[in-house]
């Protein structure tokens, strides 16, 4: 006979004085647990089942054990925790990682053996992070950083059971009242969870969460290759990757020599190589001041300059500058060669102002070539004075405006800023030798107007600005008139005047004073390393919209300021917004949190194409029609100008067309829907047709613009008349062919009937060609290469070998 069991009484068995915190694969193993759902140790021994011993004793659960338990639980893992949603124990999952997104970046502190779960969907939001849908060449939108995983799904009951039950958990770790406890506690974690997701009291939490999101990295185009170039983000090609659907169509014909279109193209390129080759100065005939006009043309040249670019960016003195001026048409013979070189360059950029159609280009670019034979000539270290900085700005003014290779001033740009501090100018005057009133506040006007020149040639190039604030202390230039300032080494320090005080220097000081904010904004946009997180570029953004509403708040509060200055100066330090928010736009397009970006992107564009005079007019035929003379130049800087001053508003209007065209798209899908902007902005698109056919008129050889403009209207045409797929292609052909018609003709006039007919045929490509071959997807027609028409083989005609990389 067996002997009777005795129950064993409940002193006998062993009693925990502590919870155990561990779970229950830890515990059997004897290894450290960091007590994560899933915690490491299960992640990386590749367990499928990570669960934790549910106490009997949760009513005797003192204060203290719960707050240890609240700050041991990690905040990556789960919502945040208030209230009586907070929970008490981690539930039990069945975790299974999943398979790492194709484009995740991996994170800096990820440990080397450890694979961590892919981003979990967030319950709320429409669209995470993590993943957006983007450009067809850009492929999935991926942070840089890795979302945190949302609450894990809450797993059925059943399944838990059936999973407790196993060999592997119950059957090892407790009787079936354990299991029972565990079954209860899931249905109670079910029900917190679905009340958390529902409970309007909760809306903080999930603010929070949104919150986090935007702390995430975005991970988009940083800058793009073409060939030997990289092109940052502020550079306006990126804006091109919004363009998907248009560059799909332009790549179809790169290789179809056969075509009509591709031919015109050919021929209209062929055509600017002879207007280009023309306009080229032979070695022999550069003589400087051997090509003057006549004393009235010059004075209207001279004119020109003083009431535009000089009103904004100071270089010169003006009454020293006259006053040698006129002593030159006295005796040409007693003017020394460096003032005849700046008087040159100043008539070559008031030249842009002369005539709508720039008829004086050629001298324009002989005097160019000119200023630069004078800086490569014998003994380097006479050309370091003031008024060889002088020319070097006004050159680095005259590529932009005469178009002669400004897709390259950025390296002149960086040899300009060297050359000034090897001069000292980034210094303040009072802190090196005595000098006049005078020559203290021309070294601090000209270190101004250099840093600008650095600021504004990094956002064409989109380069870092190759200078901080920490690379100088140079004050900001007196509020002074040039009439205060005499060069006497006994005069006094003039009274500077107050704010409130139009003079010569209001417009260039309210720009400066915007200086720190933009540079700030170009430093962040193109450095690679910088941060993509969202709530930065806010920030950013914010502290650029503050600087720039003090300046217009002060240029407005001057009546004396032109036009020309007030457009100049928006024109300037509006265009930022776009290398901020740009590159954001595809998010935006499917995710609400980014709308902003959406938002400031569009109105910024509208300022801009208002600002350019490319919005309808008061009688709605055309574009807007200047008001008075100083409108008008600067109408003129635009359509004869070329760099930033035709980039900037094709952006606009590219990002016009855009808007417009989404809009159209939704429209389709959701039904019509009253759009009090669509009327005006397909104004604007009609507009910028008249704009870039007057560019063509006046001397511009790239019809890239005037196709690309043809195409957003010939998309919006296609949408508005539901023609299907198949006729999409055919109707942007044929548009594409009649610009294309009508630009050889322009071309054609330009350079007139003495062409013979195969010297405008189908030719080999120039070695100069800089060819558009964009990795990113804005390979616009590459082979035909119309952005190589910016350079206009200048430097292999005068046989300067690499000069141009030395001088602006």
């Amino acid at each position: 006979m067996e002997p009777p069991t005795l129950p064993i009484s409940a002193s006998a068995q062993k009693k925990r004085r502590r919870p155990a915190l561990a779970c229950e694969a830890c515990r059997r193993r004897k290894v450290r647990c960091d007590r994560n759902l899933p915690c490491g140790t299960c992640v990386r021994s590749k367990n499928a089942l990570c669960t934790y011993t549910t106490q009997a004793t949760t009513n005797n659960t003192n204060a203290s054990t719960l707050g240890r338990k609240h700050r041991d639980e990690s905040p990556k893992h789960g919502f945040p925790q208030s209230g009586s949603a907070a929970l008490a124990l981690p539930e039990p999952i069945l975790y299974q990682p999943l398979p790492t997104p194709r484009h995740s970046a991996p994170s800096s502190t990820r440990a080397a053996d450890s694979d961590d779960p892919s981003p979990i969907h967030i319950p709320g939001l429409t669209a995470s992070a993590g993943e957006h849908s983007g450009p067809a060449d850009f492929g999935l939108w991926q942070p840089v950083i890795q979302p945190r995983p949302a609450p894990v799904a809450a797993v059925p009951s059943g399944s838990v059971r059936d999973t407790a039950s196993t060999p592997g958990s119950s059957s090892n770790h407790g009787s079936s009242s354990t299991v029972n406890s565990l079954v209860d506690r899931v249905k109670q974690l079910e029900q917190q969870l679905s009340d958390l997701m529902v409970r309007g009291d909760d809306r903080d939490e999930m603010a929070a969460v949104e919150s986090t999101v935007m702390r995430e990295g975005l991970r988009y185009s940083r800058g793009c290759v073409s060939k030997t170039r990289f092109f940052g983000q502020s550079h306006w090609m990126n804006a091109a990757d919004m363009l998907c659907r248009l560059v799909t169509f332009a790549k179809k014909f790169e290789n179809e020599k056969t075509t009509y279109l591709y031919q015109g193209l050919e021929k209209c390129k062929n055509l600017g190589r002879i207007i280009k080759a023309r306009r080229t100065p032979t070695f022999a005939t550069i003589s400087i001041g051997k090509n003057m006009p006549s004393r009235e043309v010059a004075d209207a040249l001279i004119d020109a300059y003083l009431r535009t670019f000089e009103s904004v960016q100071r270089i010169i003195h003006i009454p020293t500058f006259k006053a040698e001026y006129e002593r030159y048409w006295q005796k040409p013979s007693e003017v020394n060669e460096p003032f005849i070189v700046l008087m040159q360059l100043c008539m070559a950029i008031g030249a842009t102002f002369h005539d709508e159609r720039f008829t004086s280009r050629n001298l324009a670019i002989q005097w160019f070539w000119e200023g630069m034979f004078w800086l490569m000539m014998p003994c380097e270290k006479s050309r370091m004075t003031m008024t060889g900085l002088q020319i070097r700005c006004l050159m680095h003014y005259l590529r932009h405006t005469a178009n002669i290779g400004c897709d390259l001033s950025w390296i002149g740009a960086g040899s300009l800023v060297r050359t000034a501090i090897y001069m000292g100018l980034h210094r303040d005057p009072k802190g090196l030798v005595k000098m006049t009133p005078y020559r203290a506040e021309m070294r601090r006007r000209l270190w101004a107007s250099i840093l600008e020149i650095a600021l504004q040639s990094a956002i064409d190039a989109g380069g870092p600005p190759l200078v901080s604030a920490r690379d100088y202390d140079t004050e900001p230039p007196a509020n002074l008139d040039d009439a205060q300032l005499v060069e006497d080494m006994d005069s006094a320090f003039p009274v500077p005047k107050d704010a409130k005080t139009f003079t010569q220097m209001t417009v260039p000081l309210a720009l400066h004073a915007t200086l720190p904010a933009r540079l700030a904004v170009t430093a962040r946009v193109n450095d690679f390393r910088s941060d993509t997180v969202y709530e930065e570029t806010l920030r950013y953004s914010s502290e650029l919209s503050s600087a720039l509403q003090r300046m217009m708040q002060q240029l407005k509060s001057h009546r004396e300021i032109s036009q020309f200055a007030m457009r100049y100066a928006q024109f300037m330090t509006y265009r930022l917004f776009f290398a901020l928010h740009q590159p954001i736009i595809p998010l935006a397009l499917r995710n609400p949190i980014y709308y902003f970006s959406r938002k400031v992107s569009v109105d910024t564009a509208l300022r801009l194409c208002e600002n350019s005079l490319l919005t309808p007019g008061k009688d709605g035929a055309g574009a807007m029609r200047p008001a008075d003379t100083s409108e008008r130049d600067f109408l003129w800087l635009t359509v004869n100008g070329a760099g930033a001053y035709r980039s900037v508003p094709f952006q606009a209007v590219m990002t016009v067309g855009l808007e417009l065209i989404h809009q159209k798209e939704d429209e389709i899908k959701n039904g019509p829907s009253m759009s009090f902007a669509g009327p005006e902005f397909r104004g604007i698109l009609d507009a910028v047709t008249g704009w870039s056919r007057a560019r063509i008129k006046s001397g511009e050889t790239n019809i890239k613009g005037h196709a690309l403009s043809v195409l957003l209207v010939a998309h919006l045409q296609v949408l508005e008349a539901g023609v299907d797929d198949e006729r999409v292609e055919k109707h942007f052909e044929r548009a594409c062919e009649e610009r294309v018609t009508e630009c050889y003709d322009l071309l054609k006039e330009l350079v007139g009937d003495d062409v013979p007919e195969e010297g405008v045929g189908i030719g080999a490509p120039d070695i100069h060609d800089l060819d558009m071959d964009f990795e990113v997807g804005t390979d616009m027609l590459g082979e035909w290469d119309w952005e190589s028409m910016d350079n206009g083989g200048f430097i292999s005609t005068l046989n300067f070998g690499n000069i141009d990389m030395m001088f602006p």
